[in-house]
């Protein structure tokens, strides 16, 4: 045989080979993805079960407040009952409002106060066998969101639309449902399986519908449901489906190749951020924090800013990526030793002055992460009060993991802040508990200001609590002197940040900026 025909041969072989094995590994696949299947009835079991008790837990409570609501021992909606609504809201943990009706309108709630002109109530999905009336998805006057509402005589609560956000898992799909009793239509209230008014009769137990599985449950009046999609796996094994296998696992692996092939010649873009940060190329900068009463600059917040080949990559495109490839820490470390090369003389003459950073749920949940900022911190002889560390409400969804991570951040030196409170529906009891030093308003409500929204209302209650529980107040997305003012009348010493006090700047214009227009810091924040 030739050289040329041996070459020939080994590639033919080789591509054989290739094509047996990605075919017997497609058929692995198959029959492993069957006990797969067969081993999560189990865990889909627990799933449920889980539901259930979240469940009960969530309905048991708004019967609590209803029944606290209609038991008021003071007038009708007076500011007397209003701030009793408000401390019964308080102590809840899965409600989001509770107010009070009469003759089919509403008239007053915790978060709203009284209305101006009696509201009347829509239709409600069920009406349960007490006479509870029951609705599924009611718009929030306060975002575009929907949430479950339950009315027993003249009260009614709003259930927190995220009351089982922490159970989404990709393999399922899941439903909390109502029953109203006595034969009554159940309805759905969570989930994205049976959303509101269902037919009578919901199936319990381990079934198959179609392509998928489900198992259903029941207590009380209280059902769940959870889905998972299956493979054909009762499809008859023949000869075709073999031959069907090996083309198809031979074109997925030549697909594969191709794609590796690109891969290789292109760089993704975690590699392209491991090497930015490797190089030091991402910079960061500083936008100003002011005292919204004295005019004084009192801080500032890091921001990271990643241009490469003149394109601006945005925070919101690297920072998913960080997280996915498990090195969100190394850019927050980043941030950190940027800033104290930076900054750190400057902090060391001025030991009011605070600098934020964002932070992320694994920073948070890193036992060891406390440590790493107090070395760094330590070597650049900066002090722990002076940085203040920023989570978001879904890093603080382990409540037991952001409680602990927080008490020991905290007894370090750092303030901790909420940051863009108000669009992921924190409870105030849940924000009690957390104990963190005070929160961050987003700027959407900032950019109601001046406009007839109805969540401008919101901005002076989420004040007046954060006053009630000694919480210090930064204010997000000032943009007008109109913006300005309406925080400033609220009463309580505010800090703010925004483009009317300053665009993000490098690390020596927000000390030129200091220098101009903070004289000696009155600091607002804690």
């Amino acid at each position: 045989m030739s050289a040329a025909g041996a070459f020939r041969t080994f590639w033919l072989q080789a591509l054989l080979v290739a094509a047996l094995v990605i075919a017997g590994a497609s058929l692995g696949r198959w029959v492993g993805k069957w006990a797969a299947i067969e081993s999560d009835r189990g865990h889909m079991l627990a799933f449920a079960n889980q539901l259930l008790k979240r469940g009960e837990k969530v309905f048991a409570e708004a019967d609590s407040v209803l029944a606290q609501a209609n038991g008021s021992p003071f007038a009708f909606c007076s500011s007397q009952e209003v701030a009793f609504l408000r401390d019964i809201l308080f102590t809840s943990r899965y409600l989001k409002d509770v107010g009070r009706v009469s003759d089919g309108k509403f008239h007053c709630s915790a978060v709203f106060g009284p209305a101006q002109t009696p509201a009347p109530l829509p239709s409600p999905d069920e009406t349960a066998i007490d006479g509870s009336l029951i609705y599924a998805l009611v718009p929030l006057a306060v975002s575009k969101s929907s949430a479950p509402i339950i009315g027993h005589l003249n009260a009614n609560v709003v259930l927190d639309p995220t009351a089982f956000d922490s159970f989404a898992d990709p393999a399922y799909v899941f439903g909390i449902l109502l029953e109203p009793g006595d034969g009554r239509n159940p309805v759905g209230m969570f989930g994205v399986l049976y959303q509101g008014i269902q037919p009578a009769g919901f199936p319990q137990g381990l079934g198959r519908d179609g392509d998928s599985i489900f198992r259903n449950l029941c207590s009380g009046r209280v059902c769940v449901a959870v889905h998972a999609k299956v493979a054909d796996l009762e499809a008859a094994m023949s000869t075709s489906l073999f031959a069907l296998i090996g083309l198809g696992g031979a074109l997925g692996g030549a697909m594969g190749c191709i794609l590796l092939l690109l891969q290789r010649k292109g760089v993704t873009m975690k590699a392209r951020l491991s090497n930015a940060l490797k190089k030091g190329v991402l910079e960061l900068e500083y936008q100003p924090i002011v005292n919204l009463h004295t005019g004084a600059v009192v801080g500032a917040e890091a921001l990271l800013r990643w241009t490469e080949n003149n394109e601006v990559i945005s925070p919101d495109v690297f920072i998913p990526v960080a997280e996915e490839a498990d090195i969100v820490q190394q850019v927050t470390l980043y941030v950190i030793d940027r800033l104290l090369l930076e900054m750190a003389g400057f902090l060391q003459s001025h030991p009011d002055f605070r600098l934020n950073v964002n932070i992320s749920a694994n920073d948070l949940c890193d036992p060891g992460f406390g440590a790493k900022i107090a070395a760094r911190l330590e070597a650049a002889s900066v002090l722990p009060t002076q940085l203040a560390l920023e989570i978001t409400e879904r890093s603080s969804a382990n409540a037991s993991e952001a409680i602990e991570a927080i008490r020991s951040l905290r007894s370090r030196g750092h303030s901790i802040y909420i940051d863009d409170f108000g669009t992921g529906y924190s409870s105030l009891s849940y924000l009690g508990q957390l104990n963190v030093d005070g929160i961050k308003i987003d700027k959407s409500f900032t950019q109601k200001v001046g406009t007839d929204a109805i969540g401008v209302s919101i901005a002076p209650q989420i004040v007046d609590m954060a006053r009630a529980h000694d919480l210090a107040i930064v204010v997000e997305g000032i943009e007008t002197e109109r913006q300005r003012e309406y925080f400033a009348n609220l009463k309580m010493e505010i800090n703010a940040q925004g483009w009317l006090f300053g665009k993000p700047v490098s690390a020596s214009k927000i000390a030129d900026l200091f220098s101009a227009r903070g004289g000696s810091v009155r600091s607002a924040t804690r």
